[in-house]
């Protein structure tokens, strides 16, 4: 066996061993690193060499690193050492490699995004709306799609519809178009998400490889929709992001990704893939040598199992009027046994349409107050009413008759992928939460809403305004309007989190579904898009849905018997991959990690692992 560190080899204690353990990272996060390894300093001038001048201070005082390479037959890892430990006669490190080695760096802890220049939208201010809307003329960069103000009720980015013009003839005049309304005095523009992780990357000075992800259509239109007014004078698109820091964004960006981030430090490169194509390339592996077993059932609370998979995942709550719809496992529960079921969301449509405009009157057998279920969309639905409008004024006791405009809204889309629904289950919270997309009035349609809070408890650019435009309008006519770089410096040094936005809003846009019928664009956060009349229906390829979530469809990830661990050991010249799946004695396990001891003369062949039965196939 031959160590080397930056480059050279070292010398290692004559009796030495050291355990080497590769983890699975779906379990720990975690993925090769050993325990101590002692290196003797005392008359070793070859180690002196390598180590240096370097004291015990240096060791209290910070982390001493350096490049490391292991070397035995078939066996090779790269990765960095860390001396935990120095005395004149030896030093202790300690190995890691791939996410250990990343876990262990600190380089983007107090990084934070929405303090770098992660650039602004080039001004196009004269451009049409369609070409602001197109993410295409703006290479993938940001698009200006409308947006409601939840605060003041304002649409930005508000544009007039002009339909087609005809002669007399029938002939074409000019065609339909939008142009700016004269109250839109700038744009406030949406970033893609794929060009903010660019951004940070080169803000960090690291160079990036996305092409995985670049590469599935789906993924490459996710659009940001942090953004705030124009009125405001901040572009930077980093002013929008929670405050974060680098390594925070990552992490939560692979969750809501399914995917992984590889940050190699020492190269300043950061690479991506899925998940499931990662684990789906990985061949089985067949233990045919083991050489002994022991089983152990899990019923104490700090020996529990850790899998990733065996964790409810949900998104963070939101505060916004459309939330109790995107998200209610407690409702579906309640009703799942009631609900009427069709096969098809054409058979749901075609039976249930007259409800589009209901005219107060009752109808036996009426859905309109049912939980209905669509089982080739895999979604349900309820009856919400829009508006109404008087049709008929009664006098006496008897009452007015409305027509009420009615929606089909698809509920509990993204409601979370529940594997244990015990109390005491854990939990972890996607940051990265579907947009809020809701309905005005029938003119503008379904648009983006966005509420945002102040930047500070006592910055005076927090927006406060009251959604009654009575009220707003005394509220203005009682304030001396200060510029924001006054009210910004007015409010003095922030005492607390800088941010506008404490998650990351996404949706999807392509730039395809520009309406062209005096309605505005709108990006999608559900794959289930309804007709107004009800006549028909769009499955947006596009989902956020986090149930049974896969980019192929079928999921190289599985379920495991969570009261069962194993623990074999066996035969091997090699460590096998441990995120691979195992096939021991017949049955398929998955694999926590594997543990290998190493001495001067190299690598045991006999390894231990500790592995859970599958039970999903």
């Amino acid at each position: 066996m031959e160590i080397r560190i930056d480059g050279k080899v070292a010398a290692l204690k004559k009796g030495t061993s050291f355990e080497y353990v590769a983890e699975n990272r779906l379990f720990s996060g975690s993925d090769g690193y050993t325990l101590s390894i002692t290196f003797p300093l005392r008359d070793c001038p070859q180690n002196l060499a390598i180590f240096g001048q370097i004291h015990r201070q240096d060791v209290i005082a910070g982390k001493v690193i350096f490049d490391c390479e292991i070397r035995d037959t078939s066996f090779y890892k790269f990765g960095s050492i860390t001396v935990t430990e120095i005395n004149d006669a030896e030093v202790k490190t300690q190995f890691l490699e791939g996410r250990s080695e990343q876990n262990f760096d600190v380089t983007f802890d107090d990084i934070f995004i929405n303090e770098l220049d992660l650039g602004s939208p080039t001004e196009t201010n004269d451009s049409t709306p369609v070409n602001a809307w197109d993410p295409h003329i703006n290479k993938m960069k940001c698009v200006a799609l409308p947006w409601v103000n939840d605060y003041s009720g304002n649409i930005q980015n508000l544009a007039d519809y002009h339909p087609e013009e005809r002669n007399s003839d029938g002939t074409l005049k000019a065609n339909a178009y939008y142009s700016w309304n004269s109250d839109c005095r700038g744009r406030s523009w949406q970033p893609y998400l794929l060009y903010i992780v660019r951004k940070i990357c080169e803000a960090v000075g690291y160079g990036c490889n996305l092409s995985k992800w670049e590469a599935v259509e789906e993924y490459k239109y996710l659009l940001i929709c942090n953004t705030l007014p124009n009125a405001w004078n901040t572009n930077n698109f980093a002013r929008a992001l929670p405050h974060w820091s680098v390594a925070e964004f990552f992490e939560k960006l692979e969750l809501f990704l399914g995917g992984e981030f590889t940050i190699n430090h020492r190269a300043k490169t950061i690479d991506f893939a899925f998940t499931d194509a990662t684990l789906a390339a990985l061949p089985p592996v067949e233990l045919t040598k083991v050489v002994s077993e022991h089983s152990v059932e899990v019923s104490v609370e700090d020996d529990k199992c850790e899998y990733s998979e065996a964790k409810n995942l949900v998104y963070k709550e939101c505060d916004n009027e459309m939330w109790k719809f995107y998200s209610c496992d407690w409702f579906i529960k309640a009703w799942k046994g009631g609900a009427v079921r069709y096969n098809s969301m054409r058979e749901l449509l075609d039976a249930n349409r007259w409800l589009a405009t209901w005219n107060g009157s009752t109808q036996r057998g009426s859905n309109r107050d049912k939980l209905l279920y669509a089982a080739d969309v895999d979604a349900y639905f309820i009856v919400r009413s829009l508006s109404k409008e008087l049709v008929e004024r009664r006098s006496g006791w008897m009452p007015n008759v409305y027509a009420y405009k009615m929606e089909l809204r698809p509920v509990n889309l993204f409601g979370g992928r529940i594997v244990n629904d015990s109390e005491d289950a854990d939990e972890v919270e996607i940051e990265f939460v579907p947009a809020w997309i809701d309905e005005t009035e029938d003119k503008y349609g379904r648009l983006l809403f966005l509420s945002f809070s102040g930047y500070d408890e006592n910055d005076s650019t927090s927006t406060s305004w009251s959604r009654d435009p009575d009220a707003r309008k005394a509220e203005i006519d009682a304030t001396l309007y200060q510029p924001f770089a006054f009210q910004s410096l007015a409010a003095g040094e922030r005492t607390k989190k800088a941010e506008y936005y404490d998650r990351i809003y996404v949706a999807w846009w392509d730039g395809a579904g520009v309406p062209y019928n005096g309605q505005l664009p709108h990006p999608y956060a559900e794959d289930i898009e309804i007709l107004p009349d009800w006549s028909n229906f769009m499955n947006v390829h596009f989902s956020m849905r986090i149930k049974n979530r896969s980019l192929t469809g079928s999921s190289a990830s599985h379920s495991i018997n969570q009261k069962l661990k194993k623990t074999f050991k066996f035969l091997s010249h090699t460590i096998p991959n441990p995120r691979s799946v195992f096939f021991i004695k017949g049955k398929k396990y998955l694999c926590e990690k594997l543990t290998a001891t190493f001495t001067e003369n190299g690598m045991s062949q006999l390894i231990k692992g500790i592995f859970w039965p599958i039970v999903d196939d």
